[in-house]
């Protein structure tokens, strides 16, 4: 071969080998940077609006569980959707001003966030009121138009919008609840579009229960991003395969209710490949895991006996693992045959595993129900189930302490119907009376009279009685009477709880003392100097705040003082208000300055109008210059009523009767204020004089 030619081969070669070395490295390349595996989403910022809605104005009922549902979903996105709390906006009974708002500063970070180069995927969610038309935030009207334009208005690659609400299935005029194949499979690099979720089709209620302490959807499509609906076992939960899960959860938890079956809806317009991950499983510190061996409806609770979990596990499904907040939880199942319990503990970076093992049988009770409450509500206190081999009846214990008395020469649990200790006694169950001098406690129950001058204590529920006069502590709830310097029943009471300070995680009946706290809601009547609880039905005393009530400031005028002040503390069913006034104008004989005390409630209450009873009793000092410092008693009934423009400020004027005492009978005439109206009674009798007439009063309150 010619020098030449040799060399026009050899370059010709080279430049085919270098081609082809280029191919194969831009093919590797391009394997590696492809679409992310299946397991391995494409990271993209998620923001979030969580609005909630209790009051949905007019003659509704106002719901329990709104504001709740709202911080469940913003939690679960928050522990394992990615969601950061600068990315996240609650809204709590805003008006529609207070919406347009937020979507404009949603529609900012979003903005953004999309030119620094993100993919933004964009999360709304609302849980309260609405009909066929649109939203009612507070009696106010949003229309499901204006929603959707506002939602469009968010420049995300991706909008998700979840109602829970009412008739929300109108917002997409589409049935729910045929099965479908996934939104999408592969990564989320490339999707665009939006998903619309609702809990009920058009002409459907939504519904809340107070056994799973929120709305059935919401409930299980939290649940299910918690690790529920993960079908595939991939750990991760897919928008898919939560929605699929809420809808036949909420489907069969609401069969039977009175409002009627609930179907959730969809509309889903997306396009591209990939997955719409809702919550990455991987990221948990710390699960629960179910094994493959269980079956039934499982229900999971944490130790305040809140639900934390509910889901139907079918026979032969593979195991099932739960993201849950670190701590103590009672699992039940109800496999249609019987229920099993277990108490798990859940700690942080490690998975629980329970298994069929560790279950151990409830037994149930033959009972007749006569109109008693409907199958899926509580009916009281959970029964502990008796240990393996049952207890060792000792029908009479008397001793000194645990070791020397006659329980201890008993094997197993003992189970006591008359037990007395000098210093103290202990049984695992008492059916009966346990008394100590110092102290008395049990493990699983009591049923009857426990009592100690010191402390007594049960780690399971008590029925009946509980005293000492030192500590009451009931750890798994009480049905009865508890009475202590300290009462605390840790898992609620139901009937009455006394002590100087009382102390529940909720409660039903009468909670009496100088300090009383419930950390949830307390149905029913709460008495002493100083209450504190989330919500109470009635709160009576000096200081008695409920977090739901809040604490209002008037401003008002009257006929007998021409500036009032007053703090109003209110519950539920009723409001205590702590007042002051002054009236500068005139001699002694009408000039004055009062402090005092009132208690009253609502007759009626609408959301914009109230018509509240109320009555105020007040020390007043006549004149400024006097040297007679001997107060009058003055007493105020008052009757008013109230308009509210804004959710936070009313407008309020009435009518009052009057009555001034003078107990030690001055002949001085003193009647505090103007005097515009006659006196129906102006007497002396037994040394003291008593003034009645009737008044005005009118002001605002924010």
């Amino acid at each position: 071969m010619a020098p030449r030619a040799f060399v026009s081969f050899f370059a010709s070669s080279m430049t085919v080998l270098v081609g082809l070395v280029g191919l194969v490295v831009v093919a590797l390349i391009g394997l590696g940077a492809g679409p992310a595996r299946a397991g391995e989403p494409t990271k993209v910022r998620r923001v979030a609006l969580l609005v909630s809605a209790n009051d949905g104005g007019g003659e509704r009922d106002r719901l329990l569980y709104a504001a709740s549902d709202a911080q469940s979903l913003a939690k679960v996105l928050g522990d394992l959707g990615g969601l950061r709390s600068s990315d996240r906006l609650v809204l709590e009974e805003p008006g529609p001003a207070d919406l347009e708002r937020a979507f404009a500063e949603v529609a900012k970070i979003v903005r953004q966030a999309s030119a620094a180069g993100e993919r933004v995927q964009f999360v709304f969610y609302y849980s309260g009121h609405s009909d066929e038309t649109g939203l009612l935030l507070g009696g106010v009207h949003l229309d499901y138009k204006s929603l959707r334009a506002a939602i469009d208005r968010v420049p995300a690659d991706v909008r998700i919008a979840i109602l829970d609400s009412c008739s929300s299935g109108a917002f997409t005029r589409q049935k729910g609840g045929r099965k479908q194949a996934p939104f999408l499979a592969g990564s989320a690099a490339e999707v665009r579009g939006h998903a619309f979720l609702t809990s009920s089709s058009a002409d459907e209620a939504a519904q809340e229960s107070d056994r799973v302490g929120g709305s059935f959807f919401t409930h299980f499509f939290v649940t299910g991003l918690r690790g529920a609906a993960d079908a595939d076992g991939d750990r991760l939960v897919t928008l898919d395969e939560a929605y699929r899960f809420a809808f036949d959860e909420t489907l069969a938890s609401t069969q039977a209710s009175l409002g009627g079956p609930q179907h959730a809806a969809y509309d889903i317009h997306l396009a591209g490949t990939g997955d719409l991950v809702m919550t990455d499983l991987r990221k948990t510190s710390a699960s629960l895991a179910l094994a493959a061996g269980l079956s039934g409806r499982v229900y999971v609770r944490d130790r305040r006996g809140q639900l934390a979990a509910e889901l139907l596990k079918p026979k032969g499904t593979a195991a099932v693992s739960l993201a849950l907040e670190p701590g103590n939880y009672t699992v039940t199942i109800d496999d249609g045959r019987a229920l099993h319990r277990a108490e798990v503990a859940v700690r942080s970076g490690k998975t629980a595993t329970l298994e069929l093992e560790g279950l151990e049988d409830i037994p149930l009770e033959s009972t007749r129900l006569r109109g008693g409450p409907p199958k899926d509500e509580p009916r009281g206190l959970a029964m502990p189930s008796p240990p393996p081999g049952g207890y060792t009846r000792v029908p009479f214990n008397i001793g000194v302490t645990p070791g020397a008395e006659l329980n201890a020469g008993a094997r197993g649990p003992v189970l006591n119907n008359l037990s007395f200790g000098v210093l103290a006694t202990s049984a695992a169950a008492v059916d009966g009376i346990q008394a100590g001098v110092a102290a008395a406690w049990t493990r699983d129950r009591v049923r009857g009279i426990q009592a100690a001058a010191g402390f007594v204590s049960s780690r399971g529920p008590v029925y009946g009685l509980q005293t000492s006069v030192g500590l009451a502590l009931a750890q798994a709830g009480l049905q009865g009477i508890q009475f202590g310097v300290v009462a605390v029943a840790l898992e609620g009471f139901g009937g009455v709880q006394a002590g100087v300070v009382s102390v529940a995680d909720a409660g039903r009946g009468v909670q009496f003392g100088v300090i009383n706290v419930t950390k949830g809601e307390l149905a029913g009547l709460q008495f002493g100097l100083i209450n504190v609880a989330d919500e109470a039905d009635v709160s009576i005393g000096l200081i008695p705040y409920t977090r739901q009530g809040g604490v209002w400031f008037d401003l008002w005028t009257s006929d007998v003082q021409l500036l009032n002040l007053a703090l109003r503390f209110r519950a539920r069913r009723s409001y205590t208000f702590l007042t002051a006034g002054i009236h500068p104008f005139g001699g002694d004989d009408s000039a004055s300055w009062s402090a005092g005390m009132g208690l009253g409630g609502p007759l009626v209450w609408r959301r914009r109008f109230s018509l509240e009873l109320d009555n105020a009793v007040s020390m007043v000092s006549a004149g400024f210059g006097s040297t007679d410092s001997r107060p009058y008693l003055w007493d105020t009934l008052r009757l008013s009523v109230a308009y509210r423009p804004a959710r936070h400020f009313s407008l309020w004027g009435g009518v009052t009767a009057n009555m001034l005492i003078d107990p030690v009978g001055r002949e001085a005439g003193f009647r505090p204020g103007y005097g515009w109206s006659q006196a129906l009674l102006d007497e002396s009798q037994a040394g003291a004089q008593i003034r009645i007439w009737p008044g005005f009063t009118a002001g605002f309150e924010f």
